[in-house]
Parts: C-alpha cells; structure tokens; sequence
C-alpha cells in the first residue's frame, strides 16, 4: 500500500452523522446540518499534489444507515478507488454503526488502498468538537503505508483500529471505541500518524463479493429462561439464516436447542456469536445448548467476529450461495 507518484487525489465520502450534526430552532437534540462544505473547508490544503475529492453521498444519522446502505456505500468506494489517480478514501460516518460500516467494506471492497472510516462523539458546533480532528488523521493514514492486507480501518481518538476487530465500548465518551485483545493498527503522535509495530502478516482475511446482500437474517439475543419462539418467528417469517447471540463462550439456553436443530433441517444457517465483547465464541461446554454441543449439531461459530458483523457476513454468503457446507468455509478466516 506504498504512495504512487500518480496518485493524487483522496475521494472523502461523507454518510452523514454526529460529526456533521447541529441544534436546529424547534427541535430538541442536534441533527443532520448540512456541514460537510464548511467542515472540509477547515481542512489545511494537502501537499506533495495531493487534493480531496468531496463526496456528498448521504447525510443519514447512522441508525438510518441499512445493510443494504453500506453495501451500496462500498460498492461506491471501491469504484472510486479503481480509478489509478485514486490514492484513498475516507467515509465519514455516523458513530453508533460505524464498526459495522467499516467492517462490510472490509469484507467486499477488491482493493489494497487504504480506506478509513471516521466520525465524531461531539456535534459539530459542540464545545470539544472532535471531527475536524477525526477527519485530518483520517486523511493522514490513507498516505501511511498500512501493511498490505490490513483491510479497511476506523480511526478515532487518535487511534487506528482494524475494522475487523473494532467495537463500540461506550455511547457518550469521546474515547467511544476498542479494539478487543487484537490491539490497534496505529496511532498519532504530533502531526503524524505511525504504525503501532513493525510490519507483519496479517491474519488470513477472505473477502465476499456478493451481487446483493441476503435481507432476511435477523440477529436474535439470548437471555435467561428464553424459549424457542422468537427462533420458530423468524422462521416463519422466511428467515434465510439466523444469528444467535448467547452467553459467554458461545451457550445458549437448552429451550432454543430443538429450534435451532430445526433450522438445520431446514437448510438455514444458524451462526452463533456472544454477547461478550472480548473472548469471541469457541466449543468448550457438551451440555445441551453448550457451544460445543451446538457445532456438533452443525451450528456455524463465528470466533471473535461478534453478532452484528456475522450478521452482515452471513448475509453476503448468503448472498452468494445457499450451501451451508460453503457458506461455513466463509467464516473461517472472517
């Protein structure tokens, strides 16, 4: 992912969010303001010939944003970066999905550029207004040399995330964002933004490149004493696979075993995630709804990737083909 001489320009799609967010007269909380013009304009110019190319593609608070949005967004990107005069892009984005974003592109953008996605915790007229700094180190590490391979990433607080391994930890604070046991990728110092450690290989990561996303794949989260009716719902409801948030390493309560055997008999895949956001899912417990006893019933773990992601993975597969036997390989190295 080195600089080209070629490369001259940075494509900053702008989705909407906080970071372009204001008070309006008459309405209570802050909305969409119509700030990307003005926000960019605080931008310094970018030197060594490279330039930005604004694109106004939404201006969507990020609970708007569906499956389908994302996949039309990456789909943009990526054409954007096709173009040899292209040396990045930057997706500036709402905060409350933005791992969620970032993680599609990862898994269906066909590039090496470097795409870094960003938003901001404060407003844009708000005291402590983190977006102009957010946007500046995002444009910053589209020129940074990330390893080949690293996939598309989040940055903020001064922070560079792999999109596969960052979540949201908290709804308010500025320092919103983690990147679980995996560490980050980078991070600023001064004007700079440097790579946390010496290049390496990164992990395997297979792509997707689905035509459209599979829409019928809910994510359902277990809770104490739950009973199989919201699995036998979406079922009837024509569900075409399921993701399952259980309880610590991948454990579920036994009443949602036969529902989920069920589903199997059915060919739609059931994938299990957890509702813990370090540790991932893995089959240690036999007992009836135990991760292990459900893999052995041909449930589909999803290792660390966590519901909302598998639940965007499992709707590209499926957007693929309907073979869970392919359809388990394309968890493998999510």
């Amino acid at each position: 992912m080195a600089e080209q001489k070629n490369m001259s320009e940075i494509a900053v799609f702008f989705t909407g969010g906080t970071i372009g967010m204001s008070p309006a007269p008459g309405v209570h909380g802050v909305v969409p303001g119509n700030n990307f013009t003005e926000l960019l304009n605080q931008l310094a110019p970018q030197d060594c010939g490279v330039s930005l190319r604004p694109v106004r593609w939404s201006d969507k608070p990020s609970p708007h944003m569906t499956p389908k949005d994302m996949f039309r967004l990456a789909g943009d990107v990526e054409n954007a970066l096709a173009e040899p005069g292209v040396l990045g892009a930057v997706v500036l984005h709402g905060t409350d999905v933005l791992a969620e974003t970032a993680y599609l592109c990862d898994m269906v953008i066909d590039s090496d550029k470097p795409v870094i996605l960003t938003g901001s915790m404060r407003y844009y007229s708000e005291s402590g207004y983190d977006g102009i700094r957010n946007l500046i180190n995002a444009v910053r590490a589209v020129r940074l040399p990330v390893p080949p391979g690293t996939g598309a990433c989040l940055l903020m607080t001064d922070r560079l995330f792999a999109a596969r391994e960052v979540v949201k930890t908290n709804s308010l604070n500025v320092d919103a964002f983690e990147s679980r046991e995996a560490g980050i990728v980078g991070y600023v110092a001064g004007e700079s933004v440097i790579l946390a450690g010496p290049p390496s290989t990164p992990a395997p990561h297979r792509r997707l490149h689905p035509e459209a996303l599979a829409e019928n794949v809910p994510l359902i989260t277990a809770y104490t004493g739950m009973d199989r009716s919201l699995i036998d719902h979406a079922m009837a409801s024509g569900a075409q696979g399921i993701v399952v948030e259980g309880f610590g390493a991948g454990n579920v309560p036994p009443a949602l075993v036969p529902a989920l055997e069920a589903c199997l008999e059915q060919d739609i895949p059931v994938v299990l995630a957890t509702r813990c956001i370090e540790g991932g899912v893995w089959p240690l417990y036999g007992y009836p709804g135990g991760g292990a006893d459900l893999k052995d019933k041909g449930v589909i773990l999803c290792g660390r990737l966590g519901g909302p992601k598998s639940r965007l993975r499992l709707m590209c597969a499926l957007g693929l083909t309907d073979d869970l036997a392919e359809i388990r390989g394309m968890f493998e190295y999510a």
